[in-house]
């Protein structure tokens, strides 16, 4: 019996302390995606910053749960939209998500389920290596491209070349490097770390 006992009340601590975390994984990735947000440099040639955002987005798709990720990503997508300034150059608002440049937040959230799913995948299949995971993050990062570039396309009625020019190519050096940079964090870190907040 106080066996039993001792199983049920460890095993209800492992929940809570599971929980803790993954609540604390969602805040701190919230925390980080809103701080890259104000971390930008304005180009003369294009309405889109480049921003330290997508690193973080891409991060939180590695290190949290799909679901907690996806969470994450809407849960910031949500408080921006409702007028807190946790945006790009310090903004907020549906006038912002429905501008030139809200599709690429829009693209966060299903950016970071692609990059969960696959990932996700890969381990089921063969084992998660170093390639596997940069494929996954290009991928998504591909998918933040989609969504801005709708959204540039319709709100900026540009040709598709146009959209290419001012919402993809500017981006594209900056983005492998957060690619490269964010697989190598996650392929460095050890398996505690990797599921710290799963």
């Amino acid at each position: 019996m106080q066996h039993t006992l001792g199983s049920y009340i460890t095993g209800k601590q492992l929940i809570v302390n599971e929980q803790i975390r993954r609540v604390v994984g969602i805040i701190g990735f919230l925390v980080l995606t809103t701080a890259g947000a104000f971390l930008y440099i304005r180009l003369p040639y294009t309405p889109v910053p480049i921003t330290l955002q997508t690193f973080f987005v891409l991060l939180s798709a590695v290190f949290l749960r799909k679901t907690d990720a996806v969470f994450t990503q809407g849960l910031y997508l949500g408080l921006g939209a409702a007028g807190l300034p946790i945006f790009s150059v310090s903004q907020g608002g549906l006038l912002k998500l429905f501008g030139p440049t809200g599709g690429y937040i829009v693209g966060f959230v299903f950016a970071v389920f692609v990059v969960s799913y696959l990932l996700d995948y890969y381990r089921q299949r063969n084992g998660l290596k170093f390639v596997s995971i940069i494929f996954s993050l290009s991928l998504g990062n591909c998918t933040i491209y989609l969504f801005g570039g709708i959204w540039l396309y319709l709100f900026m009625h540009l040709t598709v070349v146009e959209v290419f020019i001012l919402g993809v190519i500017p981006f594209v050096f900056a983005d492998i490097l957060k690619v490269i940079f964010a697989a190598s964090i996650y392929s460095l870190a050890g398996l505690k770390i990797r599921n710290m907040f799963k």
